[in-house]
């Protein structure tokens, strides 16, 4: 009997011998990804409120650069436009010195669908722009930290989400 709690005791240790520094080391990559990741997307928004447009080139070559981490991607980006509307009276239809202001929403799909039409987006000068990038595959470290705490981890472990005012500065 006492060698069998030895030998489990031996298989054991190799085990977190060897998980341990295998987890840390993929946690690490992750941490890498998620720097990586927030740099590129940092590039790429402030290059799009500088310019005021984005086009085909520079949306493919954000997805090419985020891709080099060897994870799927999910990419949104948001495009808020300020509205503003004067009021009046209903009854009079005279102005009542004084306007609404609102922010309509454009997003990624539609924002795509003008280079599907061989166009550029353009922002105007004062608009919102966001861009949100989550992985949408398992990275390794969730799959070990899965195996190793022997629960359900979320796969959404790089998350970065990044944006500004449109300045439009080339003009």
């Amino acid at each position: 009997m006492n060698s069998f709690s030895k030998i489990i005791a031996f298989i054991l240790a190799a085990v977190i011998m060897f998980l341990s520094p295998l987890l840390y080391m993929a946690q690490k990559q992750d941490a890498i990804s998620q720097i990586y990741i927030s740099n590129e997307t940092t590039k790429f928004v402030d290059n799009i409120k500088n310019i005021g447009f984005l086009n085909r080139e520079m949306y493919m070559d954000f997805v090419s650069k985020i891709d080099n981490t060897n994870n799927l991607y999910n990419i949104e980006i948001l495009h808020s436009h300020k509205i503003v509307e004067p009021l009046y009276d209903e009854n009079t239809d005279t102005f009542l010195n004084d306007f609404n202001t609102y922010y309509g929403n454009t997003y990624h799909d539609e924002i795509l669908k003008t280079f599907d039409q061989g166009e550029e987006y353009y922002f105007s000068q004062g608009d919102y722009i966001s861009v949100t990038v989550v992985n949408r595959t398992r990275t390794l470290a969730t799959k070990l930290m899965e195996l190793f705490y022997s629960s359900d981890i979320p796969n959404e472990q790089i998350l970065v989400t990044y944006g500004g005012l449109i300045r439009d500065e080339a003009d």
